[in-house]
């Protein structure tokens, strides 16, 4: 037998408190002579054997709680003989890691939190004797290994320079459960709790959560977590970086307008301020910004980088100074026309569609998106959504003709709206087809009619 907190283990001793408080009660009361109880200290012989028995029981249960709940925090994995009749062993193990920068924390034992989590979950699935192991990647996709060994050597599991989906990961891993059905499953988590990475207001953790509860499999959720932040850490990352033009002396000039934030652990209110120097790095030629640190977070906005009249597009990267963490040190920015939002509207009544064209066909700084496509759902296909941007959907739910192009499209990162289709609420049927956990009820109408105003300049 092994232990995930084997630390916890020095706790044992206080096994000892409850036998040290029953001395320390029988040393408190001292015996006296006193003729009038002699009649009911001999009363109290015949039942001094049963009354010992029963209170070396009850220290006997005080002293086993104790232990019980110092093995129970030092979480023991079970193996051999005893394993399998405890049911240590498992048909399938499901890994979801946290490779985002901030798991590359190095800790005083010279490794970083996620070669910590890697070591100690590869353990945890030898221990337990999996008969598959499964990595859930970062887009959310189940990749299946032979060994734990390998599942940890995989370059899926190496550190990224992006910030983790958790939510998508987990409902990459109910969605394996749903399609395969195995045995006995355990799911595993490691990660150091940052916010950014959990999205705990995400939608996908209730659908996934009503999911698990509904499959008929026995499953079990385990977090391995390395919460503890560098105090002296600091961390850099480009909010944004965009081209702007203007006026100078009757010529345009372009210039870059460049958006970044410093972020640190919680910081003690009492804590000076800190002066740091940030490097910026555009295409080559580096300059210097100093910035003042106040708390746990400074914003810079809209630093402007001057760039030549006839730069379109370039790179760059934003760094500081060394520390705990070298991988969140430095961001790097991109910058390029805005490219073309292709909308894919896919109807059978394109009539009814005009409002949805309409919305469509602004952009979110408000100018005018020509890049908009009619489509029946027969010629959906994957070349149809190569470099589509949105895919809107007012038609019957994609049939098993179309279904793994649009599969395949949000699979890739695409985002589609589905809207109902308009002889849906001509018949009033209840369509009973679904897609991608969407359908459709049916059409109910509003008791009370509202009436939209509107005015024009």
């Amino acid at each position: 037998m092994s232990f995930l907190q084997p630390l916890m283990l020095a706790a044992l001793p206080l096994i000892a408190l409850p036998i040290i408080i029953h001395l320390i009660n029988q040393w408190r009361y001292q015996s006296r002579p006193w003729g009038a109880m002699m009649f009911l200290l001999a009363a109290n012989r015949m039942n001094r054997g049963f009354a010992r028995i029963r209170q070396w029981l009850i220290l006997a249960m005080r002293t086993l709680a104790i232990a019980g709940l110092i093995f129970a925090v030092a979480r023991p994995l079970s193996s051999g003989l005893f394993g399998l009749t405890g049911g240590g062993k498992i048909d399938t193990a499901i890994v979801i890691l946290d490779t985002s920068p901030s798991m590359q924390q190095v800790g005083s034992a010279g490794l970083s939190k996620l070669e910590t989590a890697k070591q100690q979950l590869e353990d945890a699935l030898n221990k337990l004797g999996a008969a598959r192991c499964v990595l859930i990647a970062a887009n959310g996709n189940a990749v299946e290994f032979e060994s734990a060994s390998a599942l940890f050597d995989s370059p899926l599991a190496n550190p990224s320079s992006a910030t983790s989906q958790l939510p998508k990961q987990f409902e990459g891993a109910v969605d394996y459960l749903r399609n395969n059905q195995p045995g006995p499953t355990e799911i595993w988590i490691g990660s150091d709790l940052r916010q950014n990475d959990w999205e705990t207001d995400s939608s996908l953790w209730p659908l996934s959560r009503d999911a698990l509860a509904g499959l008929p499999l026995s499953v079990n959720v385990n977090l391995v977590a390395y919460p503890e932040p560098d105090e002296n850490n600091l961390a850099v990352n480009v909010t944004s970086a965009r081209r702007a033009s203007y006026e100078d002396e009757g010529q345009t000039a372009n210039e870059l307008l460049l958006s970044f934030q410093i972020t640190r652990p919680a910081a003690d209110s009492s804590q000076p301020p800190q002066d740091l120097a940030v490097e910026i790095n555009l295409g080559g030629n580096t300059s210097s910004l100093p910035v003042e640190m106040t708390g746990n977070r400074i914003d810079v906005r809209n630093h402007r980088l001057p760039l030549a009249a006839s730069a379109t597009s370039g790179w760059g990267y934003v760094s500081i100074a060394a520390d705990g963490n070298a991988a969140d040190n430095k961001s790097y920015f991109v910058f390029a026309e805005p490219a073309l939002r292709r909308v894919v509207v896919v109807t059978d009544a394109p009539a009814a569609t005009q409002p949805i064209e309409i919305a469509a066909s602004v952009t979110g700084d408000g100018n005018e998106n020509p890049a908009i496509e009619i489509l029946p759902a027969e010629q959906v296909d994957t070349l149809a959504l190569t470099d589509t941007a949105l895919l809107i959907w007012q038609s019957p739910l994609p049939d098993r003709t179309v279904a793994p192009a649009v599969e395949k499209y949000v699979a890739d990162g695409g985002q589609v709206l589905f809207f109902p289709p308009d002889d849906l609420k001509q018949s009033g049927l209840l369509d009973q087809s679904s897609f991608m956990r969407v359908g459709w009820e049916r059409w109910v109408e509003a008791s009370e009619s509202t009436e939209v105003t509107g005015s024009s300049g």
